[in-house]
């Protein structure tokens, strides 16, 4: 195999061709840093933060692809992913995954003991969220816990403590992502019936619907209720305005349980995430 195509594979392996999962990432975490500092974080933190965010994207992406293999032949989707066609071994993406986190810790060097710790349990649930697909009706709590730990880091990194601001943002970023991961698994319903796995979409069933637009419209109202809460500029609301919008449009698309569609409305969450660190830099520096 030509070393072109092995470096190809690993590209595709950590998605670094679809940044959108590392953006979805990267906005709460961004926008914790902006609320819990008032608009003056520690820039060095914050570029250890983006490069980590990547880093653990990254090796989650590696450890999925991983744990799924086994499954990810049947799928069209995912059919040619590298473990599946071999362009990638699996000892190699083992290797993988434990550089992507072994460069990932090397970042904690300058960050506190409180926030080491944070860590240590975010990766746990990083490894461990891909196997709940296979046991657990609604996976999408363990993703929503996974994905909004970055905020909790931020807390710790910046203020040596978990404050109760901290936990708010943890509360409307968790709900944000049931929301937008159930428009992923209505996408993906199908192939994960064929496959055996669990989603919140085939738990909610036909109801699915209705709970995807109550995960929003709780984000929402939780961040809606942040920016009164620390007296925010008017302007902060204009992020909860277009979240709105976009929480209707995204209705429009899902409702009628086409997959593709289904997936825009997924990928539509991007503009939500960079709505939040508008609405967070308006409300706090003016």
């Amino acid at each position: 195999m030509k070393h072109k195509d092995k470096a190809l594979g690993f590209y595709k392996l950590i998605r670094a061709d679809k940044p959108i999962g590392t953006l979805l990432l990267l906005w709460p975490t961004l926008s914790a840093f902006i609320v819990l500092t008032e608009s003056e974080p520690n820039l060095f933190l914050m570029s250890l933060f983006v490069f980590g965010t990547f880093l653990m994207r990254s090796a989650g992406c590696v450890i999925n692809d991983y744990f799924d293999m086994e499954f990810d032949g049947s799928v069209d989707r995912t059919k040619n992913r590298p473990l599946v066609t071999g362009v990638v071994k699996p000892s190699e993406a083992l290797i993988l995954f434990c550089f992507l986190i072994l460069i990932s810790c090397c970042l904690l060097i300058w960050m506190n003991w409180l926030t080491i710790k944070v860590a240590a349990f975010g990766l746990a649930l990083a490894i461990f969220y891909p196997l709940t697909k296979r046991f657990f009706a609604i996976p999408q709590l363990f993703l929503g816990l996974a994905f909004s730990w970055g905020i909790l880091m931020v807390s710790a990194a910046e203020l040596n403590k978990i404050n109760y601001i901290s936990l708010i943002l943890f509360a409307s970023c968790f709900f944000w992502i049931l929301a937008y991961d159930t428009a992923y698994a209505m996408s993906d319903k199908e192939d994960d019936l064929k496959a055996g796995l669990r989603s919140s979409a085939l738990t909610f069933g036909n109801k699915v619907v209705h709970f995807f637009i109550s995960f929003h419209l709780i984000s929402l109202g939780i961040w809606s209720w942040l920016g009164y809460e620390l007296k925010m500029h008017p302007l902060f609301y204009l992020s909860s305005l277009s979240w709105l919008v976009l929480i209707i449009y995204q209705y429009e698309l899902i409702r009628n349980y086409d997959r593709h569609q289904c997936f825009l409305a997924f990928k539509n969450n991007n503009w939500i995430g960079f709505s939040l660190l508008i609405g967070s830099l308006l409300g706090t520096s003016l």
